[in-house]
C-alpha cells in the first residue's frame, strides 16, 4: 500500500497539516519540525509525485532559464539548444522571460531560489548592476549565456562578438564603403561594448579616420530601428552602409531606406546580426554575422548538468564561440 501523509505525521506525531507544510516547503514550520518529517518521507519511500525526495536530495531533475524574450528568433534558438542538451539528460527546463525588464529579471532570480530548481542558466540584460549583487549571493549554481562580467566569478558562454562586429566592418571596408553606421540597441550590455569595440577595432585598423563610424542608439525594437534610421535620412544621409544590431532591428531599416526611395545595396548596404532563420529571405537577403545561439544553449546547459552531476567543485568554465559572416545580397 501506498504512503501517505497521514503515515507520516503518525510516525512524526505532527498533524496532517503539518507534514503538508513541510512537503510543500511552506515558511510557516519550524526547520527542524520540517527537516524531521522530511526524514521520514524519505525512509517511508513517500514519494507521490517526487516532491519530498527532492526536498531532501535536491534532486529534482529540473534547471531554471531565465532569459530576455521568448519569442524573439534568437532567444528561441539558445532555448532549443537548452533543451537538447537538457532532453539528453533527462533534465526538464521551467523558462522564465523577463521582457527586457530589470526589475522582472531581479524578480525571477530571486523567484529561482524558492523553485525546486538545482540550477540556471541566465541571458542577463545587464541594464544596471543590481543583478551582480544578487547572483553574488545566491546559493545555487548558474551559467550565463551570451554577456558576462569580471565582477562575477561565475561560468559563461559567449560569441565572440569585438571578432564578429570586425568582421563585418572590415568587409564594408574592403567593398568601399568609408562612411558606416553601426545602431547598437544595447550600449550598457558586455556584448554592445563589444560589438562598438570591434567596430573601432576595424576602422582603426584600415587608416581611415575615426569619424569613419558614426554609432547610434535604438531600443531593442523594430520601430525604434526604423525611426532611427528615418531621422537619419531626413537629416541628409552621410552613410553608405548601416551595421544594425541584429537582424529582425534590420527590418526596421531597410523599410525606412525603401520608403525614401532608396535601393539596398545600390544605394546603402545593410549588415545584420545573428542570421536567423528569416535572414535568407529579406529583400534582399541579409547579410549578417551568424552567431551560434543554439550551440551557447547546449554548451550552457552542459556546463550546468556536469556541474550537477559531479560529486566535486567544477572549476568555472569560460568558452567563447566564433562567428561567421555570411555573405549576401544587402551588402
Amino acid at each position: 500500500m501506498a504512503v501517505t501523509m497521514k503515515d507520516i505525521a503518525k510516525r512524526a506525531n505532527v498533524s496532517v497539516v503539518t507534514v503538508s507544510r513541510a512537503l510543500n516547503n511552506k515558511e510557516d514550520i519550524s526547520s527542524d519540525t520540517k527537516a524531521q518529517i522530511l526524514k521520514i518521507a524519505s525512509e517511508l519511500d513517500y514519494t507521490g509525485n517526487d516532491l519530498a525526495r527532492s526536498l531532501v536530495t535536491r534532486k529534482t531533475g529540473i534547471i531554471g532559464v531565465i532569459i530576455p524574450n521568448v519569442a524573439d528568433a534568437f532567444y528561441a534558438s539558445v532555448i532549443q539548444g537548452i533543451n537538447n542538451k537538457c532532453f539528453q539528460q533527462e533534465y526538464s527546463i521551467m523558462l522564465f522571460s523577463t521582457k527586457e525588464i530589470a526589475d522582472k529579471e531581479l524578480e525571477y532570480i530571486n523567484l529561482v531560489r524558492k523553485k525546486r530548481v538545482e540550477g540556471f542558466l541566465i541571458y542577463p540584460l545587464q541594464q544596471d548592476a543590481r543583478y551582480i549583487e544578487i547572483l553574488n549571493s545566491i546559493d545555487l549554481p548558474f551559467v550565463m549565456m551570451n554577456r558576462h562580467t569580471e565582477a562575477l566569478d561565475s561560468s559563461y558562454v559567449i560569441n565572440n562578438n569585438v571578432a564578429g562586429t570586425h568582421s563585418a566592418v572590415q568587409y564594408l571596408i574592403q567593398r568601399g564603403h568609408t562612411n558606416i553606421t553601426y545602431i547598437c540597441a544595447k550600449p550598457e550590455a558586455s556584448s554592445g561594448r563589444e560589438r562598438i569595440g570591434g567596430c573601432r577595432k576595424a576602422i582603426n585598423e584600415s587608416g581611415l579616420p575615426p569619424t569613419a563610424l558614426k554609432v547610434l542608439y535604438c531600443e531593442e525594437t523594430i520601430k525604434s530601428c526604423y525611426n532611427v534610421v528615418k531621422s537619419e535620412i531626413y537629416k541628409g544621409l552621410d552613410s553608405t552602409a548601416f551595421f544594425v544590431w541584429d537582424d529582425r532591428l534590420a527590418l526596421g531599416a531597410m523599410k525606412a531606406i525603401y520608403e525614401e526611395g532608396l535601393q539596398i545595396p545600390e544605394d546603402v548596404s545593410i549588415v545584420g546580426y545573428d542570421d536567423i532563420e528569416t535572414a535568407v529571405f529579406f529583400h534582399p537577403p541579409l547579410t549578417t554575422v551568424r552567431q551560434p545561439a543554439q550551440e551557447i544553449g547546449e554548451i550552457a546547459a552542459d556546463i550546468l548538468l556536469r556541474n550537477l552531476n559531479s560529486d566535486s567543485i567544477q572549476e568555472k568554465r569560460r568558452v567563447v564561440l566564433k562567428p561567421e559572416l555570411i555573405i549576401r545580397e544587402s551588402a
